[in-house]
C-alpha cells in the first residue's frame, strides 16, 4: 500500500487521538492535525482543530501556518461580533476557543507596542474593550485618541457603531489628567449631543479664567462646525441649565455682617436730622 493510500487512515487516527480526551496529548493531536489540514489547502478543518489545539498553537511563532491561521480567525470572529451586534437571530454563539486565540492575538499586539494594530483589530471586531486598553497602555495617548477620532470618522460607516466609539473617546477625553473638553465637544457635535455641549460651556464659564476662555474657543469651534439647528439647540440648553436672573443678582449682592448692619443704622440714626420743638 502506498503513502497516499495509508495517509487518510493515518490522519483519521490522528482525529480519533485528539477526539479522545483521556489521551494527554489529545491538543497536540488537534494541533498536528491542524497542520496536515493546512498543507492540504483545507483551511476550515485545520482551523476547527487549531482551536482544539489550546495553547499549543503559538500565536507569537512568526510562521505561515500561524499567520494564516490567526487571519482566518480574525475573519471568522469578526463575521459572528459583527453578527451579534446587529441582533442577527440565528447567530451562533461565539465558540470560546476561537475567543481564546483571538484574545491571545489582541494581547500579542499590546505586549509587542503594536498599539495601532490593536485598535484596528478591535474596531473591525467590535471590541470596546481593547478598543480603549490600546489607547490607555500607549505610551503618547493624545496622539492614538487624535488618530482614534479620524479612524471613526473616515472609516467607520457604521453610524451606530461610530456612535459607541465616538461616545467611548469622550469618556476617554474626560479621563486625562487635564480633561480635553475641546476634543470632547467635537465629539459631541458629531454624537448630536447639544445638551452635554451646554452642560460643559455652563461648566467653563463658572470656572477660572482659563476654563472661560476655553469655553469662548469652544463657542468659535462651535460656530465653525456645527449647523445652525444643533447651534439653536445648543442656546436652548443653556438656556435651561443657565440660573435664574433674579436669584443670581440676589447671589451676587454682597453680604453684610452683623456688626456692619449696627454701625449703618446708628449712622442713619445720626445722619438724621433733629427736628427744633414748634414755638
Amino acid at each position: 500500500m502506498s503513502f497516499g493510500q495509508k495517509f487518510p487512515k493515518l490522519l483519521k487516527k490522528i482525529e480519533i487521538l485528539h477526539e479522545d480526551k483521556v489521551f494527554q496529548q489529545h491538543q497536540l493531536a488537534a494541533l498536528v492535525a491542524s497542520k496536515v489540514y493546512y498543507h492540504l489547502g483545507a483551511f476550515e478543518d485545520s482551523l476547527t482543530y487549531a482551536l482544539g489545539a489550546g495553547d499549543l498553537f503559538d500565536v507569537n511563532a512568526r510562521t505561515e501556518y500561524v499567520e494564516t491561521t490567526l487571519a482566518k480567525c480574525i475573519d471568522y470572529y469578526t463575521q459572528q461580533r459583527i453578527a451579534l451586534a446587529e441582533g442577527i437571530t440565528d447567530t451562533k454563539p461565539i465558540d470560546s476557543r476561537l475567543e481564546a486565540i483571538v484574545n491571545r492575538m489582541f494581547q500579542r499586539c499590546l505586549d509587542d507596542g503594536q498599539y495601532r494594530q490593536a485598535m484596528g483589530l478591535a474596531l473591525e471586531t467590535r471590541r470596546m474593550d481593547i478598543f480603549e486598553s490600546s489607547i490607555k497602555q500607549s505610551d503618547d495617548i493624545i496622539n492614538m485618541l487624535t488618530y482614534a477620532f479620524q479612524v471613526a470618522m473616515s472609516l467607520i460607516q457604521n453610524r451606530a457603531f461610530r456612535n459607541t466609539v465616538l461616545r467611548s473617546l469622550v469618556g476617554l477625553y474626560r479621563g486625562l489628567t487635564t480633561p480635553d473638553y475641546v476634543n470632547m465637544c467635537q465629539c459631541l457635535i458629531f454624537l448630536e449631543d447639544p445638551l452635554s455641549v451646554a452642560e460643559i460651556l455652563d461648566k467653563l464659564v463658572l470656572g477660572q479664567d482659563e476654563s472661560q476662555l476655553m469655553a469662548y474657543q469652544i463657542a468659535f469651534d462651535l460656530y465653525e462646525s456645527a449647523t445652525q439647528q444643533f447651534l439653536e439647540r445648543v442656546l436652548v440648553a443653556l438656556s435651561s441649565t443657565a440660573p435664574i436672573p433674579s436669584l443670581l443678582e440676589e447671589k451676587l449682592k454682597p453680604k453684610i455682617t452683623e456688626s456692619q448692619a449696627t454701625v449703618t443704622e446708628a449712622g442713619e440714626s445720626t445722619a438724621e436730622p433733629s427736628q427744633e420743638p414748634k414755638s
